[in-house]
């Protein structure tokens, strides 16, 4: 629990309803007209596992921080699509969704898809406040997103590039909403969603001429500079996207260590990120569509794994800890060049819509270079992806999904040495993985539907591994449902997590991750303008990819060595077996037309039970927050005007020695026996950084019915807090822009 949760009504609504459970992500509310108009194309590949839905009328999602417009119990229900198939009213499915809406992610003033997940039910991280963060360490009940699919309008990237390609890289200035499925993502999209599942859902032209600029600036060189265009015109569509943005993160922090408080300036946290995306599509007829999804993504930061610099200045023999190297954990760079196309062809069968087919091909590029020092560290991926499925309306209660997947991975990675010109290269090597998956989703009666399905992927490396999946959703009255889940998972490692040679070295010894995972809730509409939904979840994951830090001192260097790696670089394994359980809870009421009151909780006790080293055996698995939650009311009147007061509440975390770091300096003593020094700052295996409350302002003021001023004030009470083990956050922060629409 945070050691500051004092002050405030808001944190005391959320002690009071007795949440140790954690922050569920406020859900958006959606008019029915607006969903079914943007989900037309990706629906076919997404929607048939996201929207399991009952017919039967059934409660809301739980809402979006931003209020609705009206007081209509009809605006809490949604309408999403069921396998492209027909628009069905939302029923909270057999595993929980959670959306994310265009004014949540205003309100929050999301940048990136990271941004815009934080305090979803079951999400949790450690990214909070302004401030730049090499971690980015998002877990979906306990996983890493490492180990989540991350869709663009239906379409998987995380395998492009799993280590580098998460979601604080994603910009969201052109999304139209995002969904959320904490679990039971692998039957249809594979490896990749293990911890379940993100679908980016791009804003889709309706109009002859549409777009919007927008320009901001804020404390520490933040700079923003975002437009998307896009237009119809006849069967012709497009949509053109640009995002531009810029930190130095020269903030002071202040930390608290058994030896005291250590304070400084954060080094090389300066980012430039720039991103261009360009979609164009065909209505070939009335019953066939053809579309081209481009993008190009670049950014270079500075990377600082552990960013508290020693600042000790007679350490050992009259060296200073920044000669004995203890501060070379954040002296190098990362630069990361992606892009990307696919061409996707959705066609309906016969003359009706219950009979969808959609084919896609899809071609990635990433390119991550680390430079340190004299070395030059790249490792270079292209994907070819192939995917076929079919969504079909047997009778009126079963829909049946189907299909097949084709992925090959083809890498080269090395090092090149700046001062001579020499290059090394590492692996060059290709890796494929085929897959076939079906779904179900059976009304058994009217007001019990059941899911089922089965994933087999085939690899080159481990064989095969068949993996099923099976809910059940039983709607007991028209605002209360129970329902729950199983699934198993099956992760085989990529290029990256084998043969990577960047920020974290790649282990060609790995093996696949194994899960198995269940979840319970209800979902329950009180009154006409509230709604809740509770989900507890367990997972038993065999062979977690996590990261260890080479270190001389331990049994397992000798196999590190025989790799090539050297002390203190941070190297892939696998952990033998991970236990995760925990609760999430959303809960919203619209206390007036214009008044809006939220609350959001997660609880994670993500154990780790057998890890490499029997130090680290029953702690808390490194990064993952035990408690992370949000309340707070927002205000929206007639004339466009939002303002949303709210608190973010995070409890203890475990350090991560083996990740993070920071690693020690090996030195000869005066008999020529080795001696280790210690970074300052670093702590032991196991210890739990201090939990932390945070007040945010969010703030919209119309000057014109199509431009406005978005304010946004972070941690408003200067509070000094440490948001991941060695990664110190900023006090007071603030960002002011112009946002223009047309």
């Amino acid at each position: 629990m945070s050691r500051q949760v004092g002050a405030g009504i808001s944190m005391t609504c959320l002690l009071s309803m007795g949440l140790t459970l954690g922050p569920p992500a406020v859900q958006a509310q959606q008019r029915a007209a607006q969903l079914a108009e943007a989900t037309s194309t990706q629906a076919a590949d997404l929607a048939p596992r996201l929207a399991q839905a009952a017919q039967a009328p059934q409660p809301a999602d739980v809402s979006a921080q931003a209020p609705p417009k009206d007081e209509e119990a009809v605006e809490l229900e949604e309408v999403t699509v069921t396998g492209s198939i027909r628009p069905r009213r939302r029923s909270e499915e057999t595993t929980p969704i959670y959306v994310i809406d265009q004014k949540e992610i205003e309100l929050k003033d999301a940048r990136t898809l990271g941004d815009a997940i934080r305090n979803v039910p079951g999400v949790t991280t450690n990214i909070f406040g302004a401030g730049a963060d090499v971690h980015n360490g998002y877990f979906i009940r306990g996983v890493p997103t490492t180990s989540t699919a991350i869709l663009i309008d239906g379409r998987p990237i995380t395998n492009l590039n799993q280590e580098h390609y998460d979601p604080s890289e994603i910009p969201v200035n052109n999304v139209e909403r995002i969904e959320v499925m904490p679990s039971g993502g692998t039957t249809l999209y594979g490896s990749t969603a293990l911890g379940g599942v993100i679908n980016v859902i791009t804003r889709k032209p309706t109009k002859p001429l549409e777009g919007q600029v927008s320009a901001q600036f804020g404390s520490y060189g933040h700079s923003r500079y975002g437009a998307y265009y896009q237009g119809k015109t006849g069967a012709f569509t497009y949509n053109f996207n640009y995002d531009n943005f810029n930190a130095i993160n020269n903030f002071a922090y202040r930390v608290e260590r058994p030896v005291g408080v250590l304070t400084g300036i954060r080094p090389n946290g300066d980012f430039n990120a720039r991103s261009y995306n360009l979609d164009l599509g065909y209505e070939i007829d009335s019953r066939n569509t053809i579309t081209l999804n481009t993008y190009l993504r670049n950014f270079a930061k500075g990377i600082s794994p552990f960013s508290i610099v020693d600042t000790r200045q007679n350490v050992f023999a009259g060296q200073s800890a920044e000669q004995l190297g203890l501060n070379d954990d954040h002296k190098s760079r990362l630069v990361t060049d992606t892009w990307g196309m696919a061409l996707t062809w959705d066609s309906k069968l016969g003359q009706s819509n219950d009979s969808n087919l959609q084919f896609r091909l899809s071609l990635d590029r990433a390119l991550n270079r680390e430079l340190a020092f004299d070395e030059d560290f790249s490792t270079g991926i292209y994907l070819l992806g192939l995917r076929g499925s079919h969504a079909w309306q047997l009778t009126p209660g079963w829909n049946l999904t189907y299909g097949l997947d084709y992925l090959k991975e083809i890498g080269r990675s090395g090092v090149k040495f700046l001062s001579t010109g020499t290059e090394v290269v590492d692996y060059d090597t290709s890796i494929e993985r085929p897959a076939l998956f079906f779904l179900n989703d059976v009304q058994l009666l009217n007001n019990v539907l059941l899911s089922a399905g089965a994933r087999w992927s085939f690899t080159d490396r481990y064989g095969s591994s068949f993996d099923p999946n099976i809910g059940l959703r039983w709607q007991i009255a028209p605002n209360f449902a129970l329902r729950t889940n199983f699934n198993q998972g099956f992760k085989a490692p990529n290029f990256h997590d084998l043969f990577g040679r960047t920020v974290h070295k790649g282990n060609p010894n790995l093996v696949p991750e194994r899960g198995s995972f269940f979840d319970a809730g209800l979902d329950w509409q009180p009154t006409p303008t509230s709604n809740l939904r509770l989900t507890t979840f367990i997972g038993n994951i065999s062979n977690l990819m996590a990261l260890n830090l080479v270190d001389p001192r331990q049994p397992d260097f000798a196999e590190f060595a025989a790799l090539g790696l050297e002390i203190n670089d941070r190297v892939r394994v696998n952990y033998p077996s991970v236990y995760n359980t925990g609760v999430e809870l959303g809960f919203n009421w619209r206390l007036a037309p214009s008044w809006n009151f939220f609350l959001t909780g997660t609880y994670t006790d993500s154990r780790v039970v057998e890890g490499l080293r029997q130090e680290i055996n029953q702690t808390q698995q490194a990064l993952v927050p035990f408690l992370m939650g949000n309340t707070g009311f927002s205000y929206e009147d007639p004339g466009g005007f939002r303002a949303a007061l709210f608190a973010n509440v995070v409890g203890g975390r475990s350090v991560d020695t083996y990740h993070v770091g920071p690693g020690d300096a090996l030195l000869e003593g005066p008999n020529g026996a080795p001696i280790f020094i210690s970074h300052v700052g670093k702590l032991p295996p196991g210890a739990l950084l201090p939990g932390y409350t945070t007040f945010d302002l969010s703030l919209r003021v119309p000057i014109v019915s199509a431009l406005a001023v978005n304010a946004y004030v972070d941690n408003l009470f200067n509070q000094y807090y440490e948001r991941s083990y060695g990664g110190p956050a900023p006090g007071t922060t603030f960002r002011v822009g112009l946002k223009a629409t047309f």
